[in-house]
């Protein structure tokens, strides 16, 4: 692809679908009031893969000198680092196993590219489940994507081509809210499989020494005379700490101490670096086997109020389960409804967590974070708690002595859904 662009092409690097994120970003500032919007005001915010591509555009703004095309950048659950990004090596291994399957025998990068242009779509699209491609990375092409020196792990270089060119200043911070769940990759863990002998041969394999290797196991209670149950359970955790937690938490730190350093060198406060991080203990609240499980995405079930009327029936003890599109609602098996006490206790949790986090998302989005920050302490985080209240700590001492329960705001029974 590289080598197919030549010196004079518009485009360089490989990651377009970052450009066309880039394009649509400024096209919003460009044109959203004339829909009777605030261009001063615009919110990016993604979940998963989407805070990926959140973090990553935040990296392009945080470190450039350009006006930043949006103010608040949500990341739920994605920071970019480690697995989500590939090398141009193992990329030009995907470009020749297509070649392979399309027969393309030329030799000229140009000429390659050119044949597979002649492909129908459907027939490429096709190419992705014969080949077995579920994930498709990021590459580092050093174009794009460069390895940076800073600790932010990498740089972003996509470009405005002079679509907006206005240079930024000292006041253009862009608001971020980072965030994780407790237990991401429990589904991960199920699908690994994992006995002590193969996650012990893993770890050891990606440690600089066995003696650091037995430390990190040691920490997360991996042992030859754990069980099973205990096994899995500290699997589940350690590979949600090393894939996702450790990530998103480590892009916080980083955006902390940018800005504070930052802060510093032009009279500011260090410790207004329009920052929030929130970490999610609560456990999904449906029947099934990720019940009471702080998963991937379990956020999501709260967040927007898509799941209001399930929420509400789990309020009341009614715990359906996934129906599939053709299966008749009768088929499906309710469990016998708690005695009044548990359901009111349970009423309680989960509308009452559903507007407690909406509001701390609107909040997010409406408030100038020129005044939610002015007595914020940049070291908070605060955590959802298994129980529905919200505690809140230092991230210098999470969970420790000290930390402040405060309960979940209580139902407002009128509040649109």
């Amino acid at each position: 692809m590289l080598a197919a662009q030549g010196s004079h092409a518009s485009l360089k690097g490989v990651n377009f679908g970052l450009y066309d994120q880039k394009l649509a970003l400024i096209w919003v500032k460009r044109s959203i009031a004339a829909f009777g919007g605030d261009d001063t005001k615009i919110t990016i915010m993604g979940n998963s893969a989407g805070g990926i591509s959140c973090h990553l555009h935040l990296l392009e703004a945080e470190l450039g000198t350009k006006k930043p095309l949006f103010r608040r950048a949500g990341l739920m659950s994605g920071a970019c680092g480690g697995l989500d990004l590939t090398s141009l090596e193992k990329a030009d291994e995907r470009w020749a196993d297509l070649y392979r399957l399309w027969s393309v025998q030329a030799h000229n990068p140009i000429d390659r590219l050119n044949m597979l242009r002649r492909i129908p779509a459907k027939d490429l699209l096709s190419s992705v489940s014969e080949l077995h491609w579920v994930l498709f990375m990021l590459v580092m092409d050093q174009l794009t994507i460069k390895e940076s020196n800073l600790g932010c792990g990498v740089s972003v270089h996509l470009g405005q081509d002079g679509l907006d060119d206005q240079i930024k200043s000292a006041d253009d911070n862009i608001q971020i809210m980072l965030s994780a769940t407790d237990d991401e990759f429990r589904g991960f863990a199920h699908i690994a499989n994992w006995d002590y002998p193969k996650f012990h041969s893993l770890v050891a394999s990606s440690y600089p020494s066995e003696a650091a290797a037995e430390e990190v196991l040691e920490a997360y209670g991996i042992l030859h005379t754990s069980s099973n149950k205990e096994l899995f359970e500290a699997f589940s955790q350690f590979i949600s700490d090393a894939t996702m937690v450790h990530k998103v938490y480590r892009a916080s730190e980083f955006f902390k101490a940018h800005r504070g350093k930052q802060a510093l060198l032009h009279g500011n406060n260090p410790e207004r670096v329009g920052v929030q991080y929130y970490h999610f203990e609560f456990g999904n609240p449906f029947s099934g086997p990720m019940q009471g499980i702080a998963h991937h995405g379990v956020e999501l079930v709260y967040a927007f109020g898509t799941f209001h009327d399930a929420l509400e029936k789990a309020d009341q003890g009614i715990l359906e389960g996934y129906i599939e599109p053709d299966q008749e609602l009768a088929e499906v098996t309710v469990p016998e409804t708690p005695s009044n006490t548990e359901a009111a206790e349970y009423r309680k949790s989960n509308i009452g967590l559903g507007y407690e986090l909406q509001d701390k998302l609107i909040q997010f989005v409406v408030e100038d974070w020129r005044e939610t920050d002015q007595h914020a302490n940049p070291d908070e985080i605060t955590t959802f708690c298994h129980h529905r209240s919200v505690r809140m700590e230092s991230g210098n001492d999470c969970g420790g002595m000290g930390a402040s329960c405060v309960p979940v705001a209580p139902i407002r029974p009128h509040r649109a859904k």
